[in-house]
């Protein structure tokens, strides 16, 4: 009987969905042509409105660092997230001071 509750748990747990990463997202402050691109380990894809959504894991780094790099390549931002938890004002002004470097 546990032999039979062993296969059915491992039946069960096998069908279910692998766990999807939340990833990022961010908000363009100045939207242009849509793009695709892979950088820092997520695929990033922003539509011509300026929303920008990514897929993958991303690389191990702080959240400022990330959006950092992120307003470097792609331009200021009006918002900027990851796994859920969103930049406050301050921390997105600072964020894009690198935009100006």
């Amino acid at each position: 009987m546990l032999l039979m509750t062993l296969i059915s748990t491992a039946a069960l747990l096998s069908a279910q969905p692998a766990p999807v990463a939340l990833g990022a997202a961010a908000v363009l402050a100045a939207p242009g042509e849509a793009r695709s691109e892979l950088f820092d380990g997520r695929n990033w894809t922003c539509g011509p409105d300026g929303v920008c959504a990514a897929r993958g894991p991303g690389i191990s780094q702080p959240l400022g660092r990330e959006c950092r790099r992120f307003v470097a390549r792609f331009g200021m931002v009006t918002r900027y997230e990851r796994d859920g938890a969103a930049l406050t004002e301050a921390q997105l002004a600072q964020c894009n001071t690198a935009a100006t470097r």
